[in-house]
């Protein structure tokens, strides 16, 4: 079962969002818990994780979805949340609090079907997909979750979690092969980056986990395509 909060303050799309999620449920054969909320500050007031799926409104009237998103991260930074807003500028603004897409308004349930789909991928992701890296010590198998960006030194991996970096040796080429058809994205020479972890873009330089990267110019426009199919952008146009 797949819980899921709708937080918009239009009783419309509130309705028209929860049909969605049934009609979902029932084509996709997956059992969908469905709660609405008219406001952040409702969902905020009892808010403890109980949710795997966050649809959420930007534009509220007592409390905007960027910063409901905020305070949600405060308590989880494992839920996903997805944006509902009827202005595309506001989505590169998710970048930070890690919203994993946006769904634009008027909803079309074709849209909705490829946001919900991208979710459901990555809940059941986050179930099985490990990296198994022999290091000196042994096996250890590290979730691609917890993997922030993974750099190239003299030979040598450096794979950097949210506490600690692993040194691993391979080339980066194998690495990104291992890689191959997970979020993941090689900016450069010697950088492979996490997309699920980009908390902002400027120019040529990305911010992850608070540091900032670099993308090459020749494979800038590679990255905001992969980028933007990750996050779903693309499919609003």
């Amino acid at each position: 079962m797949i819980h899921v909060a709708v937080v918009e303050d239009e009783e419309n799309y509130r309705e028209q969002l929860s049909e969605f999620l049934s009609r979902y449920g029932k084509e996709k054969g997956i059992s969908i818990q469905t709660r609405t909320y008219c406001d952040g500050i409702d969902i905020l007031d009892e808010y403890a994780g109980q949710f795997e799926v966050i649809l959420l409104d930007i534009r509220m009237k007592h409390i905007d979805g960027m910063e409901t998103a905020r305070k949600i991260r405060e308590k989880d930074k494992e839920v996903i949340i997805i944006f509902i807003t009827n202005m595309a500028e506001y989505a590169i603004q998710g970048y930070d609090v890690e919203a994993r897409g946006f769904i634009l308004k008027p909803v079309r349930y074709r849209l909705f079907t490829q946001q919900m789909d991208r979710a459901c991928r990555e809940l059941e992701s986050k179930k099985v997909e490990y990296l198994s890296l022999q290091l000196p010590t042994g096996v250890r198998n590290i979730s691609l979750n917890d993997i922030f960006y993974i750099e190239n030194r003299e030979h040598y991996l450096h794979i950097h979690l949210e506490k600690e970096n692993i040194i691993f040796y391979c080339t980066i080429k194998e690495m990104e092969k291992r890689l191959e058809g997970k979020p993941f994205f090689r900016c450069n020479s010697g950088l492979i980056i996490n997309l699920a972890k980009v908390q902002s873009v400027k120019n040529n330089e990305i911010l992850v986990h608070g540091e900032t990267l670099t993308v090459s110019r020749s494979r800038k426009k590679e990255f905001m395509e992969q980028l933007t199919e990750y996050m779903g952008e693309g499919e609003y146009v």
